[in-house]
């Protein structure tokens, strides 16, 4: 998986709603405007970041009959967190001459762990789910957080993205592509209720996790995962259940936990961990028109939404500094020392889980150019 693959190539989401899902046409490139209601999208690859434009196609927005779909999303519907999936939604009204509509709903509707099965069985049209809860459809879904490529980049090198497309669909789902787009291995951070000096001083925290999220990776570091769901992770934080807590940066204000936050760990780890997807009978139900445009508004939503996440911790770091929170950085030392903890616990558990195509998955994820390894 090269860098340089990114160059001169196009980005088709083959519809994959990021986070989890799907259907997979052939590996060859297509320059065809819209893919056919009975199959699931051909796959091509991805511009680079640059790219401001999602690929234009011979669809007008006249030719798209107006519709309207199902969303659920494992992140509330309120900014920061809600933004991406706010982005998507917009994009398909737009590109569609406001004919295509969404109607968005939370975790509140269906919480976060059943959110793979709703889409699956069609109680929702499209789901922005967490990629661990997609493991047991998908093996390894997953270690779409630990990859040190952008979710461009992986819809240009069409492996990892094509493996979720083609194990999704046999579960009748169309995976569209990457729900909450960034760079690489900037998503996740401890947040603590206590300030920390160093990497050892980790040893013997109890840190909350969705879902145990990372638990090898806070096991590495010498602290205790506790498993619970992130609307519990305030109640855990205000009686000291736990010391921090494992989350998204813009998690903080998603869930309002300023009030029992005193720390920011700003050694960040993981990639996008949602994925989007797409109940595969809905999908082929939609004309080609409508598919163009959920397609088109996917690889741009990739594309708005990196440059998206970079913004947004930005206006995180200082909104909850200013309100108390301290930032930590540790030692260059500590600091490589982190990271590799994370990139080889979370491997070394990956391995073990799906011996048979982990080490696959890890070859097309892991850069071994990834400047924080260095």
């Amino acid at each position: 998986m090269k860098k340089l693959a990114l160059l001169g190539l196009s980005l088709v989401l083959a519809l994959t709603m990021s986070f989890l899902v799907l259907g997979c046409g052939e590996e060859t490139t297509t320059t065809t405007a819209a893919t056919s209601p009975t199959t699931a999208p051909p796959t091509t690859a991805a511009p680079s970041t640059e790219t401001t434009a999602a690929p234009s196609t011979d669809t007008s927005a006249a030719s798209v009959e107006p519709i309207e779909l199902s969303m659920v999303s494992f992140i509330p519907d309120i900014p920061p967190g809600g933004n991406w999936a706010r982005d998507f939604i917009n994009k398909i009204q737009e590109y569609s001459g406001g004919k295509m509509t969404v109607k968005l709903s939370g975790p509140e509707a269906i919480p976060a762990p059943d959110q793979v099965a709703a889409v699956q069985r069609g109680t929702v049209d499209i789901a922005s789910v967490l990629s661990p809860f997609a493991d047991t459809i998908v093996p390894g879904a997953s270690t779409t957080g630990r990859a040190e490529y952008n979710p461009m980049e992986l819809r240009a090198a069409n492996t990892f993205f094509k493996y979720l497309q083609d194990e999704f669909a046999k579960s009748g789902i169309l995976y569209l592509g990457a729900s909450v787009s960034s760079e690489p291995q900037v998503q996740t951070v401890f947040y603590l209720g206590k300030e920390i000096s160093s990497l050892a001083d980790l040893k013997g925290m109890k840190i909350a996790a969705v879902g145990g999220s990372n638990k090898a990776f806070i096991e590495a570091v010498g602290a205790t995962c506790v498993p619970i769901d992130f609307t519990d992770y305030f109640t855990a934080m205000e009686r000291g259940t736990v010391d921090g807590y494992n989350v998204g940066i813009p998690g903080i204000l998603d869930f309002g936990l300023v009030p029992v936050t005193k720390a920011i760990l700003n050694e960040t780890f993981s990639s996008c961990g949602g994925l989007m997807l797409m109940n595969m009978d809905k999908w082929k139900s939609l004309s080609p028109a409508q598919q163009d445009v959920i397609t088109r508004a996917m690889i741009q939503t990739e594309i708005d939404g990196a440059a998206m996440f970079t913004k947004t911790v930005q206006e995180v770091l200082a909104k909850i500094t200013s309100e108390g929170v301290k930032e930590i950085k540790l030692s260059p030392e500590d600091s490589k020392a982190f990271y590799l903890a994370y990139r080889n616990s979370m491997w070394a558990e990956d391995l073990k889980r799906w011996p048979d195509i982990a080490p696959q998955l890890k070859e097309w994820l892991v850069d071994p150019n990834f400047e924080r390894a260095k």
